[in-house]
C-alpha cells in the first residue's frame, strides 16, 4: 500500500512544481526598440496529506464483517498564480514596475472617501 501512496505522493508534487516553477513565475521576454519587458507573476503552491492505519487483525467499529479496520490515505494540493509587475531593462538599468490592480485602487479610493466622510462630521 505504501508503494502506491509513495508514487501517487511523486506524480502530484511533480505536477505541482511544474505548475509553479519558473516559468510561471517569469514570462517570455518582449523586446521592443531598446526595451526589454519580462512579466513576472506571485505564484503560491501549497500541498496536505493525510494517512492512517490501523491493526491488521482488528474488526470493524461497527461489528459487521471480520474486515480489518483503518487505513486510508488522502492528500492534494494547488497552485495560485497572478501577475505582480514586470522587469523593464534599458540602457540605462533596469527597474521593477509594479502591477496595480483596479481592485486595489478601487478599495484606495472607497477608504479614503470614508475617511473624508468621517473627518467631516467633525
Amino acid at each position: 500500500m505504501h508503494t502506491d501512496v509513495d508514487s501517487v505522493l511523486a506524480s502530484v508534487v511533480e505536477r505541482l512544481a511544474e505548475a509553479g516553477g519558473v516559468g510561471s513565475v517569469y514570462g517570455d521576454p518582449v523586446e521592443r526598440d531598446d526595451r526589454t519587458v519580462i512579466p513576472v507573476a506571485r505564484v503560491a503552491w501549497g500541498f496536505g496529506g493525510g494517512g492512517g492505519s490501523g491493526p491488521a487483525d482488528a474488526e470493524r467499529e461497527d461489528g459487521e464483517g471480520d474486515e480489518p479496520a483503518g487505513e486510508g490515505y488522502g492528500m492534494g494540493g494547488g497552485v495560485s498564480a497572478s501577475p505582480a509587475g514586470a522587469l523593464e531593462i534599458t540602457d540605462d538599468g533596469t527597474r521593477f514596475v509594479r502591477y496595480e490592480s483596479r481592485k486595489r485602487l478601487v478599495v484606495a479610493v472607497l477608504l479614503a472617501f470614508l475617511a473624508g466622510v468621517l473627518l467631516g462630521r467633525r
